[in-house]
């Protein structure tokens, strides 16, 4: 009989370590879920002022000649916004990810903005132009 206990003991044993694995798996994948969710949010918030930035533009470019626009990048998320004037988008660089937005105006200036920073937006003859505030 002593060895027929030792045999189940064994079993029990196998048995709560393999439910031990199982639950512990399920929580590293709880875990890993809720970080991406927060790196998703995180990177929706980054694409959020990257949209407001390219509003601010497209409303300099519809308005006119001489009409212009002050605007703040916040410092949170940290980003860096870059205008082509050869591809017509603005990238938004956050976290290594890019996000291009489409621009409406043809005639426009090349830029780096950064978080944080004030920039003023101006139309001038039809081309939309930067400068530091």
């Amino acid at each position: 009989m002593a060895l027929d206990q030792k045999g189940l003991a064994s079993a029990e044993l196998l048995f709560i370590t393999l439910v031990a694995l199982v639950i512990f798996g399920g929580m590293v994948s709880l875990v890993s879920s809720g970080m991406e969710k927060t790196e998703t949010a995180s990177l929706a918030e980054a694409r959020i002022v990257g949209e407001k930035i390219a509003n601010n533009i497209n409303s300099v470019h519809i308005n006119g000649n001489g009409y212009s626009s002050n605007m703040t990048i916040p410092a949170d998320p940290d980003i860096t916004a870059t205008v082509n004037n050869s591809t017509g988008y603005l990238t938004v660089v956050y976290q290594g990810k890019n996000i291009d937005i489409k621009l409406i105006p043809s005639k426009i200036d090349s830029k780096t903005m950064t978080s944080g920073h004030k920039y003023r937006v101006y139309n001038q003859n039809g081309a939309v132009k930067f400068e530091d505030v």
